[in-house]
């Protein structure tokens, strides 16, 4: 996950937690200043199969439209838990530069599919620690989704065995290409300063 780029010093002191504050201040923000990330595709009924096919997966309302519709859909209803793979934006295209620009351990990408999330203090590592689900409507075949806002929920400052950082809990909108909500999607990430890089 690409970090803000700044001083990295906050971390070596005794009052680094302080460093979160501003951040913390904003809880309740929505930092996507009314951008939109829309998925690179549509569902597509090989993708639905693709994604049953190693769980062996075989509930028919995923693959048998007139089920689906006799059950009150309308249409093949894609898996709940295929969300991300239904929301994913591209992270490269043809002709685009790179996303990892470094071959170092602890490189990050230049770039993620959920760009909104890089704020408060710079960071040289991150990573995802859960993600909650409320749906509100299925996602059919043929559906192209969408994630609108990004809204902080919390910053919870704590030091790990990884190094000095923050969890931080976002929230977002998932609608689809009639702008109906589909769901409700809470992230928290763990964003920090490697070990290492705060002492030997």
């Amino acid at each position: 996950m690409t970090a803000p780029a700044g001083d990295l010093s906050w971390a070596d002191r005794d009052d680094w937690q302080e460093a979160w504050q501003p951040l913390a201040d904003q809880i309740g923000t929505d930092f996507a200043d009314g951008a939109v990330i829309k998925a690179a595709d549509a569902v597509e009924p090989g993708a639905v199969r693709r994604y049953l096919e190693p769980l062996e997966f075989d509930c028919p309302l995923h693959h048998d439209a007139e089920v689906a519709r006799a059950h009150g859909y309308a249409g093949i209803v894609a898996p709940y838990s295929g969300l991300a793979t239904w929301t994913s934006a591209a992270l490269w295209s043809p002709g685009e530069a790179p996303v990892y620009t470094s071959a170092e351990r602890d490189a990050q990408p230049q770039k993620t599919s959920v760009p909104f999330h890089h704020v408060g203090p710079a960071t040289n590592g991150g990573f995802a620690t859960d993600v909650e689900y409320e749906f509100a409507a299925p996602v059919l075949v043929g559906d192209h989704l969408e994630i609108r806002g990004c809204r902080l929920l919390s910053v919870t400052p704590k030091e790990t065995k990884v190094g000095r950082g923050a969890f931080t809990t976002w929230e977002f909108l998932v609608l689809n290409q009639r702008r109906e909500l589909v769901c409700t999607q809470r992230r928290t990430l763990y964003r920090y300063v490697a070990r290492r890089t705060v002492r030997p």
